[in-house]
């Protein structure tokens, strides 16, 4: 199939299905009609897709999902002892990214509230005086 057919198919751009080619996670096969020469792409690259996304749902960048599809074509299915831990080193990634979001965000309101202690008593002020050159500035001449 033709790139816009498979772009339709897999809901995923053209830009994006170029992409993933030159990263080597998907192949197409060169046809020349005439002058041109067109990428043709065989139906199992659907189902490739989709093992991206899902791998992509897993948190996996694309360069790391490379080497995962290479091992799944070279070994096959991987057992499911094995699956399970891999997912389960991967859930201990992210709820290890999860807790340093949580101390970055309970950082980022600890500076907010500060900033906006301080800010209380001027923010009156700061508005009455705003509002006063606005309505100066919109006085006609």
């Amino acid at each position: 199939m033709l790139i816009g057919q498979l772009s339709k198919m897999a809901n995923l751009s053209k830009d994006g299905i170029r992409h993933y080619e030159e990263m080597g996670l998907i192949a197409s096969t060169p046809r020349t009609a005439g002058q041109r020469i067109y990428r043709d792409y065989d139906v199992a690259v659907l189902e490739r897709i989709e093992q991206i996304r899902q791998m992509r749902q897993l948190g996996f960048s694309l360069k790391e999902v490379e080497p995962i599809l290479r091992a799944y074509e070279e070994f096959g299915p991987f057992p499911k002892k094995t699956v399970v831990a891999f997912l389960e080193q991967r859930l201990a990634v992210i709820r290890n990214k999860i807790d340093e979001l949580r101390g970055i965000e309970a950082y980022i309101n600890k500076k907010l509230d500060g900033y906006r202690a301080d800010l209380a008593p001027a923010c009156a002020d700061g508005k009455a005086a705003f509002t006063r050159r606005r309505q100066h500035a919109t006085r006609p001449s």
